[in-house]
Order: structure tokens, then sequence, then C-alpha cells
């Protein structure tokens, strides 16, 4: 498997809808492009190190001590529970987009909205099972830095995107629907992360 298959792959991942679109999307809509982008920041962070692991072998730590992925999906898990409920209890406020109390870290925000997803090992761990690991530490690096330039020039546009002026009128008629879509969408993904992590057990 060479890199550009490797980034097309990736470029996919990257368009399905998940907790790092949707945390970008909203600091954009709620607050303003400078923050929407501190969380993409945080998110690229994040991938970096997810793709450092992965290609250092994290999986096998993770086969070897399961109680630390175990962790880190309740630490995801909880994150993303935490969000879906600032949400949820903001439905019946009025709309304030000068002091909305979870955009006051948005880099941290990003980075564990990312880093919770435990998942991303065995997605990162997958795509690079075919790769050529002749490949000298500079090529590997290079992979690293296309990839992660990938992730970040995506979550940019979407940043941009939602931070336009037009968006953020419709975004206005209709933000207590699209709050409460999103709240959904990151409890759906909390038990879907509970869900997995049981069957690994019953499994065991």
């Amino acid at each position: 498997m060479d890199f550009l298959l490797i980034l097309l792959i990736h470029l996919f991942a990257l368009l399905l809808p998940g907790p790092d679109f949707f945390i970008v999307s909203s600091y954009a809509l709620k607050a303003d492009f400078k923050k929407a982008l501190s969380v993409v920041f945080g998110i690229s962070l994040a991938v970096f190190i997810w793709i450092v692991l992965s290609l250092g072998g994290l999986k096998i730590v993770f086969d070897v001590f399961p109680l630390m992925k175990t962790l880190l999906t309740f630490l995801g898990a909880s994150y993303l529970l935490y969000l879906a409920f600032l949400l949820l209890k903001n439905l019946n406020q009025k709309e304030n987009f000068e002091n909305l109390s979870y955009t006051d870290k948005p880099f941290m925000m990003g980075f564990i909205t990312n880093i919770g997803n435990i998942k991303a090992i065995f997605y990162f761990s997958s795509i690079f099972s075919s790769l050529n690991f002749a490949y000298d530490f500079f090529t590997l690096g290079f992979l690293v830095c296309l990839l992660v330039a990938e992730s970040f020039l995506y979550f940019l546009l979407v940043a941009l995107l939602f931070s336009n002026a037009h968006i953020k009128n419709v975004y206005l008629k209709h933000s207590k629907k699209i709050d409460f879509v999103c709240a959904l969408v990151f409890i759906g993904f909390v038990l879907y992360l509970v869900s997995s992590l049981y069957g690994e057990f019953a499994n065991a």
C-alpha cells in the first residue's frame, strides 16, 4: 500500500461526520473562527499522537495491558457525555454567542475529543498494516506529516465554512434542533464505544 492510497483512505475517513467534525463546526458556529482554529490545532495534535503511537505499536501494548485501553475509552466517553449534557442543558436557554461556558479552552476540547477516541489506534493500525516498513525514518516521518496536514486542512475547511456569516444565520434559525442532533450524535458515539468495549469483554 503506497502513500497515495493511505492518504486517499484517510480522506474518506475524514469525510464521515464524527465527534471531531461536530466539535469544530459547533465552535465555528457558536463562537468564532479563531476558537474553531484552536480546536483544529487540538485535534491535529491528537491525530499526530495516534499516528506515531500506531506506528510504534501501541496496539501491542493494549493487547498486553487491556486496562489501559478501557480507561482511555471511558475517559473519551465521559467527555463526550459532558459535551452532550452541555448542549441539552442549553436547549431551554437563549442563545448567547458571547459567553459560552464550553468555549473557554477550545484547544483542549479538540485534543480530548480526538484523543478520547480509542478506535483511532485500530483505524491507523489497519491502514498502516500493509505499509512497507522498510522505509527509512525520514520517509515514515514524511508520511506522518502528510496525514496530520491532511487532517488539519480538512478541519480548517470545516471551520472556515461554518464560521461564514450566512451559515451562522441559517444556524440561528435552527440552532436548537442542530444542538439536539449534535447531542444525540455524541451520545450515540458513546453508546457505540461502550457496546464495543462490552463486546470485547464478553468475547474474552
